[in-house]
């Protein structure tokens, strides 16, 4: 029987051991997250009143005793209501925003992503009688309308949009202009919409 164990062994090292590595999404934004990671979509809720994360597992291949691959890539789509990734500098954001990239996950270790609010928002939150065709703003400087939804809203519905945050050194007034399939135009109770800073969203609901 002894005779067996060094066979068996050196089978087992031969064919080396499947491993995992983990990609953990850390919401630090008051509303939520949305990300793709190998076709399979993904809500994270906000933090209002804790600190939600998410913790997905992905498959790093085969690894033996001695030599394996140091990482697998996986694409990531990630955005949320009021956040958006962004490119940096010598670690100091230079407001150029993306919602795809590439991760470097390693066999059984822990990738930490951490989802601090870059926006402000809008959501719409649809009760009412009849569908919402169009949702548009335009702020105090430009009178042009900007539609921020690709599709309908029906009845029951919700769509959110990112809009740009208040700074310190630059006010924005934001008013919005709601369209709906019946052909009533609201563009009057949602105007002059000042100071909406970073994670801070406007709702609009409409019974």
């Amino acid at each position: 029987m002894k005779k067996l164990i060094i066979p068996i062994l050196l089978i087992i090292i031969l064919a080396g051991c499947s491993t995992e590595g983990d990609i953990k999404i850390i919401n630090r934004t008051d509303h939520c997250l949305y990300f793709t990671i190998k076709g399979n979509d993904y809500t994270l809720e906000g933090s209002e009143t804790s600190d939600p994360n998410m913790t997905i597992s992905v498959d790093t291949g085969k690894r033996f005793l001695l030599y394996g691959e140091d990482y697998v890539e996986i694409d990531l789509h990630l955005e949320g209501e009021t956040f958006m990734m962004q490119d940096a500098i010598n670690g100091i954001p230079i407001e150029e925003y993306f919602t795809e990239t590439t991760l470097q996950v390693r066999p059984n270790e822990t990738l930490k992503i951490y989802c601090d609010p870059t926006h402000a928002g809008v959501k719409l939150i649809n009760n009412f009688a009849a569908d919402v065709i169009d949702l548009a703003y335009y702020t105090d400087d430009s009178n042009i309308p900007i539609s921020i939804i690709e599709q309908p809203i029906v009845v029951g519905d919700s769509a959110w949009s990112r809009l740009t945050a208040t700074a310190q050194d630059d006010s924005i007034s934001y008013s919005f202009i709601i369209e709906f399939a019946n052909g009533f135009i609201d563009s009057t109770n949602f105007m002059n919409i000042d100071d909406l800073i970073v994670d801070e969203q406007l709702r609009i609901e409409l019974d």
